[in-house]
């Protein structure tokens, strides 16, 4: 499983249109906001892998929804914005302006796309993790994978998806990691 592959999967069929509909965005806008979002959401789920509590309670998650349907168009929104409100915290709205910015939308339209993909997006993980047969202490590891690096600790600038997720979101130390996710964990 790589990134490239979970964004085929969150977007294949014509959910992205439909999606682009419900939310007045063309089906390429809707593609470039879960693009330009995956990396920044899978990032600040390695961030929450730091803690043993943290690894734990997203592996519960990962767990909880490996049967959820990948439907774009018949996703539960409320149960999406719970989980991204676990995933990214208080800085949610500073991720969905960051990402509203970049992708020429407004931040309803970014929070209503990724309340839509994050319940699959945590159950294409789940899967990734049971048949990779990966403990809640390897979490880290495959997240990190997702984006370009190996370990527990989040991707460096070395080039590939760790520089995507940088430059998404603002990389003032150019460490690989956006200026907002650092900020969820000082």
């Amino acid at each position: 499983m790589d990134l490239n592959s979970i964004i085929g999967m969150l977007t294949a069929g014509n959910a992205v249109n439909d999606m682009g509909k419900q939310f007045n965005l063309s089906g390429n806008q809707v593609n470039s906001v879960i693009t330009a979002a995956l990396p920044t959401l899978i990032g600040a789920m390695q961030k929450n892998t730091a803690t043993e509590s943290g690894a734990a309670s997203l592996a519960n998650a990962f767990a909880s929804h490996i049967g959820d349907s990948f439907n774009l168009s018949s996703a539960s929104l409320t149960d999406g914005g719970k989980i991204l409100n676990h995933i990214l915290g208080k800085d949610s709205g500073n991720v969905f302006s960051a990402l509203a910015k970049k992708t020429g939308t407004n931040t309803n339209q970014v929070s209503g796309i990724l309340s839509a993909i994050a319940p699959m997006l945590l159950g294409l993980l789940g899967k990734g993790q049971k048949s990779s047969n990966i403990g809640v202490g390897g979490l880290g590891s495959l997240l990190g994978g997702l984006l370009g690096g190996g370990s527990s600790k989040p991707a460096s600038s070395g080039g590939g998806l760790g520089s995507l997720l940088g430059g998404a979101m603002g990389d003032k130390n150019n460490n690989g990691i956006p200026d907002i996710i650092e900020g969820m964990v000082k």
